[in-house]
């Protein structure tokens, strides 16, 4: 596999465009903030261009050694001995280096991600910073990448973190052929001490959010809707990913506005700006033209 390319099988819900006959539902919360949080403004959904950035490894890459601790959290569907094992990965390889401290790595057809990450560059070695780590692992052409028997990814819905980013390669194609994923904020997501998600999450987040959406929900935007007027290059790449595949709800993110993500090592804040920057674009960003139009499928929020 080469660096940014589409991950995960045929069958994978981040590849299966969105059925025929889908019922779609909509909220006023996927288009306007409650009064306390901002004053039920518009929302803005942003880009995170800091958080994850998949590593690939090539066959002369260094010995790595990963060092990953038992997982026993049943209810959440996060099962795993612990495991000790050697790989090949870039000498330069570090975590996110946000609070969450994601690492991704692609190596052979197999990827790895931990989060809470503990990545020491000079003994080679890979951790965790705490007990609650997780850790996952698969295979990257076939696997699902979300909703299987056992967490797929170390986001809190179990999706990985290497589904559903912007990448590079999608950008130089000039196509986003995969589904999105999103991040909700607390008066949006649904959220708490009890299971509340749909498929393809295996998780949800137990938090202090309060919002009607579930976690693992598909936005996206019916097959029937025209595309508004004034898109950017980018903006009609994101229009046509959201109408044909649209985006999972995979974890939950702080602050007023919900985010999209992309790869770090190949995408940039500048090349995605046009989504969200409205300040820079006349007033106008491609996702308040595109936010109107999203819609939950297959429930009522």
């Amino acid at each position: 596999m080469v660096a940014s390319s589409r991950p995960f099988g045929a069958a994978s819900p981040w590849n299966t465009p969105t059925a025929n006959g889908t019922k779609w539902f909509d909220t006023v919360r996927l288009h306007t903030l409650e009064t306390p949080v901002n004053g039920d403004s518009t929302l803005h959904w942003w880009v995170n261009t800091e958080s994850v950035g998949v590593y690939y490894a090539n066959t002369t890459d260094p010995v790595w050694t990963f060092d990953l601790p038992a997982l026993d959290a049943p209810l959440w569907h996060r099962v795993r001995a612990a495991q000790t094992f050697s790989v090949r990965a870039p000498a330069d390889m570090i975590d996110g280096g946000d609070s969450d401290h994601v690492l991704v790595l692609v190596s052979g057809n197999t990827y790895y991600e931990v989060w809470n990450a503990n990545v020491d560059q000079s003994t080679r070695r890979v951790t965790t910073r705490s007990a609650g780590a997780t850790w996952a692992t698969g295979d990257i052409t076939n696997s699902p990448g979300a909703g299987s028997a056992n967490n797929d990814g170390t986001r809190a819905s179990n999706f990985s973190w290497a589904a559903g980013l912007i990448t590079g390669d999608d950008l130089q194609r000039g196509k986003i052929d995969h589904a999105l994923v999103v991040a909700l904020t607390t008066p949006i997501l649904k959220a708490g001490a009890t299971p509340d998600y749909v498929a393809p999450a295996t998780a949800w987040d137990n938090g202090g959010s309060y919002g009607p959406i579930k976690m693992g929900s598909r936005i996206g935007i019916p097959a029937t809707t025209p595309r508004p007027a004034g898109l950017s290059a980018v903006g009609n790449m994101v229009f046509d990913a959201l109408q044909k595949y649209g985006a999972f709800v995979g974890d939950f993110c702080g602050g007023p506005w919900p985010m999209f993500y992309a790869d770090k090592h190949t995408v940039t804040a500048t090349q995605v700006e046009p989504l969200f920057t409205f300040w820079d674009h006349n007033g106008s960003s491609d996702m308040e033209k595109i936010i109107p139009l999203l819609r939950i499928a297959d429930y009522q929020p």
